[in-house]
C-alpha cells in the first residue's frame, strides 16, 4: 500500500453510509478510543445531530443526521475523520508529557507563597 499507512490505519474509521439526510461511519476503537469518539462527537454538534451505537466490542457506529439544509454530510463525515485522528494525537501527547506537566505545576507550588486570606 503507498504512503506507508497499514490497512488498519485507513480501515479505522470508515464511511459506511452517506446520502444527503444521514451517513454513517463505523469506527474501530482499537485504533481511536471512545474518549477520542465521544472529544470528535462534541466538536461537531453544532453542524449535525449525531447519534452513537456499539456494533461489536471493537467498533462504534457514528451516525450523522443534517441540522440544517445547507450541511453536506459527505464533507461532515471526512472533517470528523480528520478530528478523530486530531483527538487521538492529542491524547498520545497529553499521556507521553504528563510526567512534565505534574513537575511544571509541583515546582509552581512549591515557589508559591500562599497568605490567608484578610479577617
Amino acid at each position: 500500500m503507498s504512503g506507508g499507512f497499514s490497512s488498519q490505519e485507513t480501515d479505522a474509521a470508515r464511511a459506511e453510509r452517506v446520502g444527503a439526510e444521514v451517513a454513517h461511519l463505523l469506527v474501530d476503537t482499537t485504533l481511536y478510543s471512545p474518549d477520542a469518539v465521544f472529544r470528535a462527537c462534541y466538536t461537531f454538534t453544532d453542524r449535525c445531530y449525531l447519534f452513537l451505537q456499539q456494533q461489536s466490542v471493537h467498533e462504534i457506529m457514528v451516525e450523522f443526521r443534517r441540522i440544517s439544509g445547507s450541511v453536506v454530510l459527505a464533507d461532515v463525515v471526512g472533517a470528523f475523520a480528520n478530528e478523530l485522528i486530531n483527538q487521538r494525537v492529542r491524547a498520545d501527547i497529553t499521556r507521553e508529557t504528563s510526567a512534565i506537566r505534574e513537575q511544571i505545576v509541583a515546582q509552581a507550588f512549591a515557589e508559591a507563597v500562599f497568605r490567608a486570606p484578610a479577617p
